[in-house]
């Protein structure tokens, strides 16, 4: 307990950094109407914006991990910091979509060396905590979310919005300066993977590798366009006002902070692949009573039962179980598994650009979409846990 507590300032850095990025997430969908008159486009231009978020990932995510176990945490962190940073001010202040794209690309890099430094941190300090600890970077990610739909109906200035989160960033910077990491543990998980290598029948990275990296695909495509969505669904479908439709993020918010504890208590009595496959399901049926009975009490209960079963934390527990299937260099491992989210950021927008319109119709598509990602998930899920009994390792 001791040692974790030395570990208390990285992991303060860490969190400081997901909860700016948990603005950072929904700023333009949050300021979609000021954006897009600043910037004088269309919706479907906004959208190829936010695709933009993951062809920025997609450049630097495969790189990002090898950079993080070469120059170490708190360098790679510090980078996620600047990136951010570019990305809030360039899109505030940007007065056309070029500018746009290209400060979206700076934050699909903050995703990159923010995860490849964030989350081995956690796995450095806490390796007997990991998963726990991971969780809590939703819970992050959360309070920010769940707040910020607030501060914009009060802020409605996006230039206001970015030089305040700037200040968050700057201070989170000064913090990783000054606080102590936990040394890389690489040739320890070496040695361990070896010995597991030597105790049975093992996971293989082509079959089992494949399928939760996958699985992080799938996951994160639910929560990802349910966050950037949910607004539309109220705006197009339910005839809410724009103020009042961003309000269902805040319920899926609210549902995913909640999560974020309970699932990280769950976590350590449930296998984690039952836990996805489980959480994946309800999240499937919370989006199909969206689309099969539209009203305002279905998008409450959808928001509600997305943001507690697929955005609170699940992703991460799929991370915990891909590094416990294969120990070695935690940047590099985390990097493969945050690839898909890469593609997530990049993909799912532009799927969304062609298909949705300023009505019911294409809206409630995007949903129909989603719902079948979900139920691909739970598919994933029951073929990784009939793999996972031949294992000696726990899934």
């Amino acid at each position: 307990m001791k040692e974790h507590k030395s570990y208390i300032g990285a992991a303060t850095s860490v969190y400081l950094n997901y909860a700016a990025v948990g603005a950072a997430t929904i700023f333009i969908s949050q300021y979609r109407q000021v954006l897009a008159k600043a910037w004088n486009a269309s919706g479907m231009a906004i959208s190829i914006v936010m695709a933009m978020v993951g062809l920025g990932r997609i450049i630097t995510i495969l790189f990002a991990g090898a950079i993080s176990d070469k120059i170490g945490r708190r360098k790679t962190l510090l980078i996620a910091l600047g990136c951010d940073i570019i990305f809030l001010l360039g899109a505030a202040y940007a007065n056309n979509v070029w500018i746009a794209g290209i400060a979206a690309m700076f934050f699909g890099a903050t995703n990159s060396f923010g995860d490849t430094a964030g989350y081995p941190a956690l796995a450095d300090a806490f390796p007997d905590k990991t998963a726990t600890m991971n969780s809590f970077v939703k819970a992050a990610m959360q309070i920010m979310q769940m707040l910020f739909p607030f501060w914009v109906k009060l802020v409605k200035d996006p230039k206001v919005t970015a030089l305040a989160l700037t200040a968050l960033l700057v201070l989170d910077g000064i913090i990783t300066l000054r606080a102590a990491f936990a040394p890389q543990a690489e040739t320890a998980k070496e040695t361990a993977a070896s010995t597991a290598e030597q105790s049975g029948k093992q996971p293989k990275l082509a079959v089992d590798g494949a399928m939760i990296i996958t699985l992080g695909f799938t996951l994160c495509f639910t929560f990802y366009i349910f966050s950037l969505y949910a607004p539309y669904y109220g705006q197009y479908v339910l005839k809410e006002s724009a103020i009042n439709a961003n309000q269902l993020v805040s319920w899926y918010s609210i549902a995913s902070l909640i999560s974020v504890f309970v699932t990280s208590a769950l976590v350590t009595k449930i296998k984690r692949l039952y836990l996805i496959a489980i959480y994946s399901t309800i999240s499937a049926l919370g989006l199909l009573f969206m689309v099969l009975k539209p009203s305002l009490l279905a998008g409450e209960i959808g928001a509600l039962l997305v943001g507690f079963f697929a955005a609170g934390g699940v992703w991460q527990v799929g991370l915990s179980v891909l590094t416990s299937y294969f120990p070695q260099g935690h940047g590099k491992i985390t990097s493969y598994y945050s690839f898909a989210p890469a593609v997530v950021y990049f993909v799912a927008p532009l799927v969304a650009a062609f298909v949705l319109k300023a009505n019911a119709v294409s809206t409630l598509l995007v949903f129909w979409i989603t719902a079948i990602i979900t139920l691909i998930s739970v598919i994933l899920a029951v073929v990784l846990i009939s793999r996972s009994r031949q294992f000696n390792i726990e899934g």
